[in-house]
């Protein structure tokens, strides 16, 4: 293996695929990788507008908001939109669950990096003011 040189990892764009399997359902659905530029972005949704601490108001729609950013068809294109989070509320919570904690694996979120470990490791637990519909 060779030590990558700054035009070799600069290169690296090309997005990553994996299935998530749901056999309550019989179905799997297809995710992708990230960007960092996704994966920060994502995140840093997480904080209140203060930066101190996890806004509730985020919390409470990560996993779907993972969900909605990471699934995708044969094609690569996002089978959620942004304005779609609020109806993944209603799906039986172990699908959501199941195909969250798998987009964390495949992002490279951690054990330390996923969504529980954010907010443990959080100041506080803020409520924000504005609604996001996400």
């Amino acid at each position: 293996m060779k030590i990558a040189s700054k035009t070799d990892i600069l290169q690296f764009s090309k997005r990553r695929y994996s299935f998530v399997e749901i056999p309550e359902i019989d179905l799997k659905v297809r995710i992708q990788s990230l960007t960092e530029r996704e994966k920060s972005r994502y995140e840093t949704d997480l904080l209140s507008k203060s930066g101190r601490g996890v806004s509730r108001t985020r919390l409470m729609d990560a996993s779907r908001r993972l969900v909605a950013i990471c699934a995708v068809d044969n094609e690569g294109e996002r089978l959620f939109s942004d304005d779609n989070v609020s109806a993944l509320a209603d799906i039986d919570a172990l699908v959501i669950t199941r195909i969250a904690k798998e987009c964390e694996i495949h992002i490279g979120m951690s054990e330390g990096d996923g969504i529980a470990e954010l907010v443990k490791n959080s100041e506080t637990a803020t409520l924000d003011e504005d609604s996001h519909s996400g």
